[in-house]
């Protein structure tokens, strides 16, 4: 059976005729810096991993083009304008992340056979393994480790990180409890996240959860408007169709009919707010989470969406909203719009409405309403709203409505009548929202609602999502991500005080070698 050596998917032994040596020494050395002593020799400061080399022979028969095609298929092969996968078949589970460096050379001197080698550069210096170590409560006992659950509701994760150096884990928490503050300590450092003293139950201000489709699963909490009602962000979307829960969420099942000023066929429905724990019904500070899928499957397909949060009285406050009137090709919009004294959009955003699979739609493509995805949100504090895309949210602040208490929620779907060809996939699949600083002694719906799911990436830049949302604000000043040594060391999780259910824990990790 041939050796192989694989780089950037390629299996260069099917392009040589074998491999003939490779070198890869022990490690990839070391450099010590040192300073004088005064008296004798040098004093040790500290020591570097270098970047390492590996380099491989191989030979290449003879054959009727005299080595051509072995010099140009070696020659696509590397070229890489960034580190690629290179994978040894005797240690199968490592990938080195490597250049070419250097000129590969293939000497062919020999009428028969040609030998040549080719150096490559590891620029961290080490390897990884290929596959993801996932230590969970399935296999917890295993050779991975051990995840131990204590009756005061924290968690010991014992790790066994069986590479040679320290690894950089992702830790997922999924509390059972509601919850406030979550801590994790480990033997190279200790990250926290939350707030350390939030509290089960006080006098507020705090927030108050008002409404959830998880436990309102066909959307009956939101009713079907009057006959006649006025879209309350533009009268020019007719109301009079039928929306209805199907399959993912709230969609449009009749489209109804549009008036002679009007342009937009859809359907609508409204829910009241819930009143507070005070009995008060409306909220200046409030903010709602909602899941929107946007798929037209098709080209020229079009429709429209609103999310829609008005005062008392039905008139706008805020809105959210997708809008895709493109007949002929795939380009869909986010808006965002306020009311007040000069209603008005302030935002508006351009995707291609693909299920976010690329295709050649670069900056456009689909990362937000895809059929993964659809996490997105709206925040009122006062007179500052903030309306997120694709990672933060865009803001706007309107001082007239600082004061404006938002008290109902409307959801709109509609389509163009002059066209034929309505969005394959368009739908609400999850809205909540909650009141912020309710005064009154209750108990505290915590920052961490029971089921919500933390993730602690000790390697990335999105350090701290919840939800799946970005959420690095939530991370304790003065803690930071930190490594797992080689070898079995311990994790400690904390949770608020108060809370005495251990959350669910999975930890993953590649391995580390030098």
């Amino acid at each position: 059976m041939a050796f192989s050596v694989k780089f950037n998917d390629v299996d260069l032994s099917t392009i040589v005729d074998g491999f003939t040596a490779i070198t890869r020494n022990i490690g990839a050395g070391w450099t010590n810096t040192v300073q004088p002593n005064p008296i004798i020799g040098a004093d040790f400061t500290q020591n570097s991993i270098n970047s390492k080399s590996i380099t491989v022979n191989f030979i290449a028969n003879v054959k009727l083009d005299r080595f051509t095609s072995v010099r140009k298929a070696l020659a696509s092969a590397l070229n890489v304008k960034q580190p690629a996968a290179l994978i040894f078949d005797d240690d199968p589970n490592q990938v080195w992340w490597a250049v070419p460096d250097g000129t590969p050379t293939l000497d062919e001197s020999s009428f028969y056979q040609a030998v040549g080698s080719i150096t490559f550069l590891v620029p961290s210096g080490v390897s990884e393994s290929v596959e993801t170590n996932i230590l969970n409560a399935s296999n917890s006992g295993d050779r991975l480790g051990t995840i131990t659950n204590n009756s005061g509701g924290s968690v010991d994760v014992e790790i066994n990180n069986t590479g040679n150096l320290e690894t950089f884990p992702t830790i997922e928490i999924t509390n059972v409890h509601e919850n406030g503050y979550i801590a994790i300590a480990g033997q190279n450092g200790a990250i926290e996240i939350g707030k350390r003293q939030e509290a089960d139950g006080a006098t507020s201000p705090m927030s108050e959860n008002l409404y959830f489709s998880t436990s309102d699963t066909n959307f009956s909490d939101f009713k079907d408007v009057a006959p006649g009602t006025p879209n309350p962000q533009n009268d020019w979307l007719a109301t009079n169709g039928k929306l209805e829960f199907q399959k993912d969420g709230l969609r449009l099942k009749e489209k109804g009919i549009v008036g002679s000023r009007q342009g937009v066929a859809g359907g609508m429905k409204v829910m009241t707010l819930p009143a507070d724990s005070n009995g008060h019904v409306g909220a200046v500070n409030f903010y709602s989470y909602f899941n929107l899928f946007a798929w037209a499957t098709a080209f020229g397909q079009t429709g429209v969406l609103q999310i829609l949060f008005t005062d008392a009285n039905d008139k706008l406050v805020a809105g959210y909203g997708i809008i895709k009137g493109d007949m002929v090709g795939n380009k869909a919009m986010m808006k965002a719009w306020v009311g007040g004294n000069n209603p008005r959009e302030v935002a508006s955003r351009d995707f291609i409405a693909n299920n976010g699979e690329g295709n050649g739609a670069g900056s456009m493509n689909n990362v937000q309403f895809n059929e993964k995805t659809g996490d997105t949100d709206f925040l009122k504090q006062g007179g500052n709203f903030g309306f997120f895309w694709k990672g933060s949210r865009i803001s706007e602040y309107v001082s007239e409505l600082k004061n404006v208490e938002i008290s109902k929620v409307y959801l709109y779907i509609g389509q163009y009548p002059n066209s034929n060809k309505f969005m394959g996939n368009l739908s609400i699949r999850r809205i909540w929202f909650r009141k912020d600083n309710v005064d009154v002694w209750h108990n505290i719906p915590n920052r961490y609602a029971t089921g919500s799911k933390i993730i602690v990436n000790m390697n990335g830049k999105d350090t701290v999502v919840v939800n799946g949302m970005p959420a690095i604000q939530e991370k304790i000043k003065g803690t930071e991500p930190f490594s797992i040594p080689p070898g079995r060391s311990t994790l400690k999780i904390l949770q608020s005080k108060w809370n005495t259910t251990p959350p669910i824990v999975q930890i993953s990790y590649k391995e580390r070698n030098l």
